[in-house]
């Protein structure tokens, strides 16, 4: 496990993983809530070719939906130390995160993400009614 710890590029291909989810979320807010069609407009065709309106499959549905998801596995799992200890009598887990920020930025950043994919699969599926 130390020397998981000790190599950033697992780190760094994490955020690589998280990083195409945010900017399908900034290019989308941009446009949709401040009307700034740039950006949007210019990766519009490459996302097309890449599969976007077509259903989730092998395509760049899956890097948007499960790269936050791998992101945060391959982060957390550098931080995360965990020790269980099975006797007659109990079961005792230790969890214990280390303090590497780097890594832990990346986790939370991933967090974030993945909460964004969550409230509006609920936001765009609601049935609510409103008046």
């Amino acid at each position: 496990m130390k020397l998981i710890t000790k190599q950033k590029w697992i780190t760094w291909t994490a955020l690589l993983l998280s990083l195409p989810t945010a900017y399908f979320f900034l290019i989308n807010i941009l446009k949709d809530q401040f009307g700034v069609n740039g950006p949007y407009d210019a990766t519009d065709p490459i996302l097309q070719d890449l599969g976007i309106s077509e259903s989730p499959g092998w395509n760049i549905n899956l890097l948007i939906f499960l790269g936050p998801l791998a992101a945060l596995f391959l982060s957390i799992f550098q931080v995360l130390r965990m020790k269980w200890k099975f006797t007659k009598e109990q079961i005792e887990f230790h969890f214990a995160i280390r303090r590497s920020w780097f890594p832990l930025l990346v986790a939370a950043f991933s967090i974030s993400l993945l909460a964004i994919l969550f409230l509006y699969l609920l936001g765009e599926n609601c049935n609510c009614q409103y008046r």
